[in-house]
């Protein structure tokens, strides 16, 4: 996969002045060897090192926004955001079929791609969560005290952060972790 660059960084004050901000992008890979009398569903739930509470997944999107900001008092005693860094870190983990019957490399062939699209849905969640968080954090006003402005920052950032988790977890509801996009294999 490629690595893109696309994110926001805002650099604030006097006005709020756009920059890019980078999103980092992982690929992780997991072999999978489907043997003869093996159906394809059996050899990807053996391969997979995804198992969340013990129940195996094909995929995983993990998606990290990272902030960091700086700060000023200014002349008015109000304590008022300078720069505003937002950036996204995003790891994809997907199966890569190394050995296979011939019906099985058939079904990949239709399976993997949706299995991708589904995982692009998780790590659109983190471009908007990352979005967002650049956005609010921007928008912040001057206040008095800086320690007060640190609570605000952490407060805003994570909701924003914590909505986009159940966000994720809808989605997955929705999709049935993906089977509504062709992610779903039969036994």
């Amino acid at each position: 996969m490629i690595e893109r660059v696309a994110a926001l960084l805002l650099a604030c004050g006097c006005g709020a002045a756009l920059a890019e901000v980078p999103e980092t992008f992982e690929s992780k890979r997991y072999d999978v060897h489907q043997v003869s009398g093996m159906s394809l569903l059996e050899a990807l739930n053996q391969a997979t090192p995804i198992r969340p509470e013990g129940q195996p997944f094909h995929g995983y999107t993990d998606w990290r926004v990272h902030w960091n900001y700086r700060y000023k008092v200014q002349a008015d005693g109000l304590c008022a955001l300078t720069v505003v860094n937002v950036r996204l870190a995003v790891t994809m983990t997907l199966p890569d079929l190394k050995q296979s019957t011939s019906e099985g490399a058939t079904q990949f062939a239709r399976y993997y791609p949706a299995l991708v699209e589904h995982e692009e849905g998780h790590r659109r969640v983190g471009q908007g969560a990352a979005r967002d968080v650049a956005a609010a954090l921007g928008e912040l006003p001057p206040m008095y005290g800086c320690a007060l402005l640190e609570q605000e920052v952490a407060r805003t950032a994570g909701a924003i952060i914590e909505r986009a988790k159940r966000e994720n977890k809808a989605y997955d509801v929705r999709t049935r972790h993906g089977c509504t996009q062709g992610a779903c294999l039969i036994h």
